[in-house]
Parts: structure tokens; C-alpha cells; sequence
């Protein structure tokens, strides 16, 4: 009996410590994965603040553009490069935009055409590492554009009709979320309800919960955004229904059936700490679960449960944490996750603001409004931060209050599953208590979509097919010339021409012919030249150069999907009328100004007449990109000289000699200049099919002047009387084995037009019916003071907003708002 008892307690201490070693490896598992997650394999994220939502055709949307580590929203040491997309209700591109940030924002913009017609339109953010994880992980933003002339005689638009139909049998879409996820018997479960449904999201409604014999077990009621909970303890064998009346109809919904054994998670947030309590009516009750905790990724707590009981009460002060989503999930002990709960958590403690500090209230028309603005928290200590401001007319953004912010993105929207209507309600509006017990509701009607526990666990996060963007590529692929078109491993060479050319060293294209060079970082368009050869750029032969040189030359557009997040409100005769009411407005300043326009008395200006000789030395030096040159010749006005190829125009040029259709310089010590044509690379041999009538002039560089084009120090510079450069010249044909192209670059976003109605001249020519008074998309607030922004009033007599948007450089999200009055 003794040895049997012995064996039982070695067997019973080996299961033991097998169940503790397997927890331990699980528990650090998840401590190494979420680590390199939150350090290496970090998402990221993007904001775009625009300076309104509502825009008219031929309008600019100006915007900011806010780009960090989705961990820690601090700078993300990633991307570098970034794209956005106007997209419209068919999801058709309607423009896109390259561009480069190298801190936490960079500005752009697009012009809108004046064909555009009415409706919601889609502006989309990401970089080419958020493809990784899809499309549904872009930034999206709805934007409205309207066509005055569309909407007058558009009566769809007008019409204010409703999806309803006032159809009072409409059954309400209810939904239940058992906190934790599971509804557990014997154990008391609170379910948060949401009614989905539009209708019932401004309108209260009551019900009852009831058991299959309809005793009543207890009531609820819905509050804003359909939000509502009750709670309840379920017992075995029976089911429970709920029970809503609304228009005289009562309709009926099954909750989810009970488990007879399970775990419950309830988390309470008093504001100062969160209060954890774990419950479970297991046999082993909590031994061997595990507690995990984490901050968009970060890791707060990982804790085993050691001991077989079947309650635990944890508390996390709040004072500790970053403001945001907390995700807490309760693993058994097969490492499969049996309790999942969101909590969101507001650091008073790190909580700076945006103090706007303005001269009055009421201002004039055509009046300086001077702002200081500054980053302060609790202490009023100054905090480095980046801000970008709008100053717009209210009844041109109307529905602003509780609408989308760089704020409500950051720290809720892009971290949670499904959309969230008026999002900013849970962090402006009045009445605290309220807005906090919503808040948390809203975490138990939805869930994390940042990553899945399968994918940590496993680190399958790891992979990645789209990689960070540190600048700009020049790629492609070389190939055989002929069919067909096998793929060629050969020598290549790049070449950079524009204001100075730039040559990167050879490099061979790789078994699957491609060739890659960068990444560069350059601004707009450059020409480029490519070139290749079946052996080395020595080789004289011809044979040499037979290779296909097929560039990328433009990039490929992400999916476009159908995005649940972004909210596409209907327009309602009510917005259309306020719109069309405030453009009328603006036209009768614009039509009393004119009545009103100030006749200048006359005026005589007086110049010297500049010569012939100088307007066409004027005209040569700005076709030229360093200026003048001292060895310049003229030929515009020359006739064709023997066989008329251009080649032939140096015939008696000082200085220049020509040795069996190759040029020499004498006074460069007989070196063979690179030649250039209208400032592209080209070959000697490309001057005998030029003709020489298309020569406008031609400038021969040596010394320091050749330097920024070539390192031999002589340069031939030649001029086309077109100006479009050699790729433009049809007569000529390029040799096998290089290709030119533009390249097109990272887009520089135009500057805000501000008038000065102090010392501007054409600002008192016209209306000033501006809708958005000022736009500054990148403010810079360091320790040493207030950052002052000043801009004039407009002629419209109306209320103007002042949005202030941004993130510190420990990565808090800002905003905040005030107004003026222009009377």
C-alpha cells in the first residue's frame, strides 16, 4: 500500500512539474514575441488632418500627414517614404501623391478639378509596410465635395429621405457581448448590448430579460450609440431571451448559450486604478492559466496562476500606464485564450494640452489675428511637440464636434474592430461619468484588431512580403532582345541627369534580371539613364549592347476594399441647403465688391528697352542650369553646314577638334568631353542623326564649370531650340542597351496661399471669400517659448473655427479647438 502510494505522489509531482515547466515556456513564449513585436515587427500608423471635410470642386485639400511607430506612436524608425490617394465613390483614383517624412509629419495637397461631381470621397494614407497587413489597416477618411451646379439640379441629392421609410415593424439589429466572451453558469456575466441599427442609436430603448418559462430575470435600457448593459447569473438547463417592445411591437432574441464550465473576466476602471477580478467554476479553478496584459502590443503583465482557487482580484494603477487600449486575455492551461477583455485608459497624469492663446474674440473684417500657441502639461512645463492648424469657416464643416481627430484615431479607431460613430463624444463631451461608462461599453462591443494570438504565438508576424521605404528605387529587369526574352544577369549602369549628373557605380542585375539602385531621395521629376551591356561598359562592340532594359516605372496602387470604418454618412437635404446658403452668401460679397472696385488714376511705367544681343543672352543663360558660360556659341541663326548633321557644327569652333566623328577639346589636354543635350547624356554617334537647324546654341565647359557634370572635367553642353530635351527628339533613334526616362520623385506640397491686407496690392482688388482662413500644416513647439501663427480675416461675416491638431515627441496625441467671430 505504501509503494503504491509513493508512485501515486511521484506520478501526481511529475505531472506537476511537467504542467509548470510547459506554463513557464508558454509564459515566455509570449513575453519574447510580444517583445520583438512591440521593438522589431511594430505596425504603422497614419493620421492626415485636412484643413475642412467639405470641399467645392476646384477647391484645394490641404493636409498634414502624421506617421508613427503604432506601439509607442513615437517616430517610427521605418518608413520614410509615404502615399496618398483620392479615391471616389467607386473607389476610382482620382489622384495620388508620393511623399517623403523624415519626422513625425509631412505636408501635401490635392487640387481638386472642377469636373469632379458631388459626393463622398475617399482619402487614403499608408506606406508600403503597412501593406503587410492589408488595406483595412490604411488611414480613411471620408471627405465631401460639392458641385453648386450638381446639387441645384440634382433632386436625389435634395431629397431628405431615410432607409427606414418610417416603417414602424423595422426589427432592431441587437447584439450581445458577454464580458470576456463567454456567458459561464453559476457565475454572474456582464453583457454589454448594442443595437446596430442607425434608428435606434438616438432613441432609448427598454427591455427585459427573461428565461424560458418568461420570468422576468432583470431589465436594461439603451443610451447613446445603442449602447447598454445588464448582467445576469445562468443557470444549467435553462435559456434565456430578450426582450424588446418599440412601436408597439415586441420582438424576441435568444443570448448565447451558457458553458458549464468556464472563466470570467470582469475589469472595473474607477479612474485611478483598474480593477481586475478573475472567477472561474472549474475543478482546478485558476491553477495553471495565465494573465496577460499589454499596451498596443506592449507588454504590462504576464503572470501564471499557481494555485487552485477559483478567485483573484488584481489592481493596475492607472498612473502607470499610457493612455489608450488595454487588451487583458485570460489563457487556460493548453495555452488557448478562454477570456478576452478591452479597457480603456485615460492618463490624467499624462495628459498635456494645447493652450491657444488669442487678442479677443471679435475681429473685423480683413483684421490680423495673431495666436500663440504652446504644449503644456499638468506642471505648465513646455513639451516638444509637431501641430498642424486649420482656421475654417463652421458652415463649412458642419458635424465637427464629435467627429474624427488625430486623438480619436491614435488611441481608439485604429485599434479596434468595426466603426465608431462620433468618436470624439467619448473624449469631449460634458458629462464625464456618462462618456467613461460608454467608453467601456464600447471596449465590450468590440474587439482588437491589431494581431491574433495565433500569430504571436507562433511569430508568424514576422513575415513580411512589402518592406519599409527608407527613399525612392530605380528598378527593372534586363533581358535578351529577342524573342523570347529570356532573362539576362547583367552589368548596369545609372545615371542621374538634372541640374548636375550623377553616375552610380555599375552594378549587375541579379539571376532573375532585375536591377534595383537606390533608395534616393529627390523631389518632382529627373531624367534618368540606363544602360547595360552582355559583358563591361569597355566593350566597343555592338554586340554588346544587344539587351532589352525593361524600367519600373510606376508603382503599384495597394487594394482598394470596402472599409466598415469609415463612416459614409449620407447627405441630408439639411447639409446640402447649408452649404448651397453659405456659397450664396459668398457670391453676393463677391458681386457687391466689384460694384465697389477702386479705379486706379493712370499709371506710366518706363524701361529701357533691352537689346536684341541681350534678351537672347538672357534667354540662353536661363535655359542653362548654371548660368552663363564663357564659352558659348550661337547658332540659332546659322544655316546648315554640309550634310546638316549637328555633328557638323563644330567645324571651326575655337578650341574644338574632330577626328573621325569623335570630338576632342585641345584645351582640356585632349580628353573626349561627355557630351550633353539639352543637359541629357548622349553619344557622339547621336550628333549625326540631330540636325543642325534644331541646334538653338551650343556651351563648352572645362575646369570647375564641367566639374558638376563630369569628373574629366570637359563638357559639350548643346541646346536644342525646342527645349524638350533629347527623349523628345524623334529623329533619333537610341543603340541597344540604354533607355532615358523621367523618374518621377517625392512630391513638395504647395504652399497655403495667406494674403496680407496690410501691404498686399492684389488682396484689395478682390473679394475675400476664403472658407478656410489659414492652413499651417507643420508648427514646431520646442522649450524655449510660445510659437506665434498670424493671418487675416476674410470679407465673410461668420464663425471660424480653430482646429489644432498633432502629437508630442513621447508620442501623446493633441487636439483642441476654440473659435472667433469675424462681424
Amino acid at each position: 500500500m505504501m509503494k503504491k502510494l509513493k508512485l501515486f505522489l511521484i506520478i501526481v509531482l511529475s505531472f506537476l512539474a511537467i504542467s509548470t515547466n510547459s506554463q513557464n515556456y508558454f509564459n515566455e513564449t509570449i513575453s519574447e514575441n510580444l517583445l520583438r513585436y512591440s521593438s522589431e515587427n511594430y505596425p504603422e500608423k497614419i493620421y492626415v488632418h485636412t484643413d475642412k471635410t467639405y470641399y467645392s470642386n476646384e477647391d484645394t485639400v490641404w493636409y498634414s500627414v502624421y506617421l508613427v511607430n503604432g506601439v509607442t506612436h513615437e517616430k517610427t524608425n521605418k518608413s520614410k517614404v509615404l502615399y496618398t490617394e483620392l479615391l471616389n465613390e467607386k473607389d476610382s483614383l482620382i489622384d495620388r501623391k508620393q511623399l517623403y517624412i523624415n519626422g513625425l509629419n509631412t505636408a501635401g495637397d490635392f487640387k481638386l478639378s472642377k469636373k469632379l461631381t458631388s459626393g463622398n470621397y475617399k482619402l487614403r494614407a499608408y506606406t508600403n509596410y503597412m501593406r503587410n497587413q492589408g488595406a483595412n489597416y490604411f488611414f480613411q477618411k471620408e471627405i465631401t465635395i460639392w458641385s453648386s451646379k450638381q446639387l441645384i439640379n440634382d433632386t436625389e441629392l435634395v431629397k431628405n429621405d431615410s432607409i427606414y421609410d418610417n416603417n414602424s415593424s423595422f426589427k432592431p439589429d441587437l447584439n450581445f457581448y458577454p464580458q470576456g466572451g463567454y456567458l459561464v453558469n453559476n457565475l454572474i456575466n456582464k453583457v454589454a448590448i448594442k443595437l446596430k441599427d442607425d434608428l435606434y442609436n438616438s432613441i432609448n430603448v427598454t427591455g427585459v430579460i427573461v428565461d424560458d418559462n418568461n420570468h422576468e430575470i432583470t431589465k436594461f435600457t439603451s443610451a447613446e450609440f445603442g449602447l447598454g448593459e445588464f448582467s445576469i447569473i445562468p443557470e444549467k438547463g435553462k435559456n434565456y431571451f430578450a426582450e424588446v417592445t418599440t412601436n408597439n411591437n415586441t420582438y424576441r432574441y435568444k443570448l448565447p448559450d451558457a458553458l458549464e464550465n468556464g472563466f470570467v473576466l470582469n475589469a472595473i476602471n474607477n479612474q485611478k486604478q483598474i480593477v481586475l477580478e478573475l472567477n472561474s467554476n472549474t475543478i482546478n479553478g485558476l491553477l495553471g492559466t495565465s494573465l496577460v496584459i499589454h499596451e498596443r502590443g506592449k507588454l504590462i503583465f504576464n503572470q501564471n496562476f499557481k494555485e487552485a482557487k477559483n478567485n483573484s482580484i488584481l489592481r493596475i494603477p492607472i498612473q502607470k500606464l499610457n493612455s489608450g487600449i488595454l487588451h487583458l486575455t485570460l489563457f487556460n492551461s493548453n495555452g488557448q485564450a478562454v477570456c478576452e477583455r478591452l479597457v480603456f485608459v485615460e492618463n490624467d497624469f499624462k495628459k498635456p494640452t494645447i493652450t491657444i492663446k488669442k487678442p479677443k474674440e471679435y475681429f473685423g473684417n480683413r483684421k490680423k489675428v495673431t495666436l500663440k500657441l504652446n504644449v503644456e502639461n499638468n506642471l505648465k512645463e513646455t513639451l516638444p511637440s509637431i501641430l498642424s492648424m486649420t482656421v475654417k469657416d463652421i458652415n463649412a464643416s458642419p458635424n465637427i464636434k464629435y467627429s474624427e481627430n488625430i486623438k480619436t484615431w491614435l488611441l481608439l479607431n485604429s485599434d479596434l474592430r468595426g466603426k465608431i460613430k462620433n468618436p470624439n463624444y467619448f473624449f469631449e463631451n460634458e458629462n464625464v461619468r456618462k462618456r467613461q461608462y460608454l467608453l467601456d461599453l464600447l471596449m465590450l462591443t468590440h474587439g482588437w484588431r491589431r494581431f491574433t494570438w495565433q500569430e504571436i504565438i507562433s511569430n508568424s508576424v514576422t513575415e513580411k512580403k512589402y518592406s519599409e521605404e527608407k527613399g525612392l528605387f530605380i528598378s527593372g529587369k534586363t533581358l535578351d532582345m529577342n524573342a523570347p526574352y529570356s532573362i539576362k544577369s547583367v552589368p548596369t549602369r545609372l545615371t542621374f541627369v538634372g541640374e548636375s549628373v550623377h553616375q552610380e557605380p555599375i552594378k549587375k542585375s541579379n539571376n532573375k534580371g532585375e536591377y534595383s539602385y537606390g533608395p534616393f531621395i529627390f523631389h518632382d521629376s529627373i531624367p534618368v539613364l540606363l544602360e547595360a551591356r552582355l559583358t563591361n561598359f569597355k566593350s566597343e562592340k555592338d554586340t554588346d549592347r544587344k539587351i532589352l532594359i525593361v524600367p519600373n516605372t510606376s508603382k503599384s496602387i495597394a487594394e482598394v476594399f470596402l472599409d466598415d470604418s469609415v463612416i459614409k454618412n449620407k447627405k441630408t437635404k439639411t447639409d446640402i441647403d447649408t452649404y448651397l446658403k453659405l456659397q450664396r452668401y459668398l457670391e453676393e460679397i463677391n458681386d457687391k465688391f466689384k460694384q465697389y472696385e477702386n479705379v486706379l488714376d493712370e499709371v506710366i511705367i518706363s524701361s529701357k528697352l533691352k537689346s536684341k544681343e541681350i534678351t537672347r543672352d538672357d534667354e540662353m543663360s536661363s535655359r542653362a542650369s548654371y548660368g552663363d558660360a564663357f564659352n558659348r556659341y550661337d547658332v540659332s541663326d546659322k544655316n546648315s553646314i554640309g550634310s546638316g548633321r549637328a555633328i557638323d557644327l563644330f567645324l571651326g569652333l575655337p578650341g574644338i577638334r574632330i577626328i573621325n566623328d569623335s570630338i576632342y577639346l585641345s584645351r582640356s589636354a585632349n580628353v573626349s568631353p561627355l557630351i550633353l543635350y539639352d543637359e541629357t547624356p548622349i553619344e557622339i554617334g547621336d550628333l549625326s542623326v540631330i540636325s543642325s537647324n534644331e541646334i538653338s546654341f551650343i556651351d563648352v565647359l572645362t575646369g570647375g564649370d564641367a566639374m558638376m557634370f563630369s569628373s574629366n572635367g570637359a563638357v559639350i553642353s548643346i541646346y536644342s531650340k525646342q527645349g524638350n530635351g533629347f527623349k523628345s527628339n524623334r529623329n533619333i533613334k537610341r543603340k541597344p542597351g540604354i533607355i532615358d526616362y523621367k523618374a518621377v520623385g517625392l512630391y513638395t506640397a504647395k504652399e497655403f496661399y495667406a494674403p496680407d491686407h496690410i501691404n498686399g496690392i492684389e488682396e484689395q482688388t478682390k473679394a475675400d471669400i476664403r472658407t478656410t482662413l489659414h492652413w499651417v500644416p507643420s508648427i514646431i513647439i520646442n522649450n524655449e517659448k510660445s510659437v506665434e501663427i498670424s493671418f487675416f480675416t476674410s470679407d465673410a461675416d461668420s464663425k471660424y473655427l480653430i482646429e489644432i491638431q498633432g502629437i508630442t515627441s513621447t508620442g501623446i496625441p493633441l487636439y483642441q479647438t476654440t473659435e472667433i467671430t469675424v462681424d
